[in-house]
């Protein structure tokens, strides 16, 4: 009888497979960075800044890790071009790969691990969504990456080193490497002490005390030179600033498993001979689960909330001036939108001049920002919403306190140059177009400005100053918003009145009437409008409102104002089906909600009685 023998998979045959693997990962996460997330890259680099600036340098010294974060906000800037800035972090995290594989020569059959540093990595870039907006970690998207770089090539040189070096080596990471890289560095001595008390064939338990001794005295020696950082923070120094809180767990999870794997790994006895040998099935068994593995890990913490990416996108597009594109994204939108990307949609449809009949065709509410963190819509998109509606000093102040609570940002110094030249404060819009031509790639913009600065009858030639100039009507004072940028420029413009003939002014304040669903309200801005709107058909919407609320209380006459048919008729049809389905009962049974919302869901009237408690953060 014969035997058969189940073919296997020797390890010396095996020596590219780690080196395929790396490159496959960081194609896939090359190219998923680029169809998916290149708006976000792009806006991760503007909440970023670097200078070739001396004064700049010392600043990142300041703190423990300052070079490290001074080289991450350095990369940081390459997003500009998503696909050249994700094409650096990918290759980088083949390195990290490189290194894995030789500082703790893992074998080839376990290839797969040695990808596991940099999909952790990964992960921790990609699962910030809301947090890039407050975090505090300069150059955060690459911080983690050149500082777990800098702890496996602290442990390589530790292998390479022999003798006394080693010794050399350790009180240079901690005399050096803690300044320049912050925790990494302690990792790095944490690691050598695993590394020299684990492995027996070159075990050294004196250097492993020597390392224990330094990662915990440096921090405090280091203390009273670093004059800017609480003693707890010395301990942390380098890792990202977030919350030390159960609820922030989470978030800490990716970070964790990067700072365990050198630890852990030095304990993990592998079999090295070239000659061993493993079944085939059990190979491609055990590279499929841990493939999958990889995958869950990266797909787990990566940020993907769609109403997040609809408001960088919609971001990207205000910038562009490209509102239609806007207002395409709102109409692909399929879940309860955040009052950001309402906003975001209202401002777009009174730029494009179509709020009054287009308003209530998108869906409405106000989703919370999907984060852990408590997320204001100021600095999310408030900036830039103030900025478009005229509101300069608001725009400037919370740029500046912004810049002073999370550190200079190019998306604050654009604003400040922008509102200070609309200001007519010449002077400090150059500072700052100053400050943005040493950057790497926002000198063309700087130049740009430049000649409004130079030249100021080009503002109200220009086509993004001449869309905001028609707001810009009255004194600009900077009273409070309390933060909350929606409720104040509702209440701004609805009950701000000007004798003046502002037709974009009276038609913003009549939108912020319609939101506001203050009857007395809406018909001063709806007699404002009229006046300084002198056309033929009122638009759809305005409409509606009017319809509604001269049947809801008879403080105005309506009999004879000029409704079109169609209005006049899905109104009574409007009227007729709330008298069968009673609307008081309507919220409490979401399939006669339904029912309204299929057939009047464009309409003001949808908006009135069904969107209701919105609150706006």
């Amino acid at each position: 009888m014969t035997q058969t023998t189940k073919p296997t998979v020797e390890e010396g045959k095996l020596k590219r497979f780690p080196l395929i693997a790396g490159a496959v990962f960081v194609a896939v996460a090359w190219a998923v960075l680029n169809i998916f997330e290149h708006e976000y890259l792009f806006r991760v680099q503007e909440l970023s800044l670097w200078l070739p600036t001396k004064v700049f340098f010392d600043e990142r010294m300041l703190v423990p890790g300052g070079l490290m974060s001074y080289i991450a906000s350095f990369l940081t800037q390459f997003f500009y071009y998503p696909m050249v800035g994700s094409l650096i972090f990918v290759s980088l995290l083949f390195v990290v790969q490189l290194l894995t594989l030789q500082v703790f020569k893992i074998p080839a059959r376990w290839g797969l691990l040695t990808l596991l540093p940099g999909a952790l990595i990964l992960s921790c870039a990609m699962e910030a969504g809301y947090w890039i907006f407050q975090i505090k970690t300069q150059g955060y998207f690459f911080s983690m990456l050149i500082g777990f770089l800098f702890t496996l090539s602290a442990l390589r040189l530790h292998q390479v080193i022999k003798g006394w070096g080693q010794y050399l080596l350790v009180v240079a990471i901690a005399a050096a490497g803690y300044p320049l890289f912050g925790f990494y560095a302690l990792l790095a001595l944490l690691a050598i002490a695993v590394l020299s008390a684990v492995k027996a064939e070159d075990r050294n338990i004196g250097l492993a005390l020597l390392c224990i001794a330094a990662a915990a005295a440096t921090p405090i020696l280091y203390y009273s030179i670093y004059s800017q950082t609480r003693f707890v923070r010395m301990f942390t120094a380098g890792m990202p600033a977030f919350f030390f809180e159960a609820r922030d767990l989470r978030t800490w999870v990716p970070y964790i498993l990067l700072y365990l794997f050198p630890l852990v790994i030095p304990f993990i006895r592998f079999d090295r001979t070239p000659s061993f040998a493993i079944p085939k099935s059990r190979f491609i068994l055990s590279q499929s689960i841990s493939a999958i593995v990889i995958v869950f890990i990266v797909q787990f913490f990566w940020f993907r909330d769609p109403n997040f990416r609809a408001e960088i996108k919609m971001n990207h597009y205000m910038e562009r001036l490209e509102w239609r594109k806007v207002l395409d994204i709102a109409k692909a939108q399929e879940q309860t939108p955040t009052r950001l990307m309402v906003l975001n949609r209202n401002l777009a449809l009174l730029k494009l001049g179509r709020a009054g009949d287009e308003m209530f065709h998108y869906l409405d509410g106000g989703e919370p920002a999907a984060s852990p963190f408590e997320i204001r819509l100021m600095q999310v998109g408030g900036k830039m919403l103030y900025y478009h509606y005229a509101r300069m000093n608001f725009c400037y102040r919370w740029c500046l306190e912004d810049a002073v609570e999370y550190g200079w940002k190019v998306d604050y110094l654009k604003y400040m140059v922008k509102t200070s030249i609309i200001s007519g404060e010449y002077d400090l819009a150059q500072k700052y177009i100053n400050t943005l031509k040493k950057t790497l790639f926002y000198k063309k913009w700087a130049k740009k400005y430049e000649k409004f600065v130079e030249n100021p009858s080009l503002i109200a030639k220009d086509r993004e100053f001449a869309s905001i100039l028609p707001l810009y009507q009255f004194e600009d004072q900077l009273d409070g918003d309390n933060t909350l940028v929606e409720i104040y420029l509702l209440n701004y413009f609805a009950h701000t009145y000007s004798d003046l003939n502002t037709p974009m002014f009276d038609e913003t304040a009549l939108m912020c009437a319609l939101t506001l669903k203050d009857i007395q309200t809406f018909w001063n801005c709806f007699f404002r409008y009229a006046n300084s709107h002198k056309t033929d058909r009122m638009p759809t919407h305005y409409q509606e409102a009017a319809l509604l609320y001269g049947n809801l209380e008879k403080t105005v006459d309506i009999s004879k104002m000029p409704f079109d048919k169609a209005v006049k008729l899905r109104f009574q049809d409007f009227m007729r089906f709330a008298q069968k389905h009673a609307v008081k009962d309507v919220e409490r049974d979401p399939e006669a909600k339904k029912l309204f919302y299929e057939r009047y869901g464009d309409t003001f009237w949808y908006f009135y009685f069904f969107i209701r408690d919105v609150k706006s953060y």
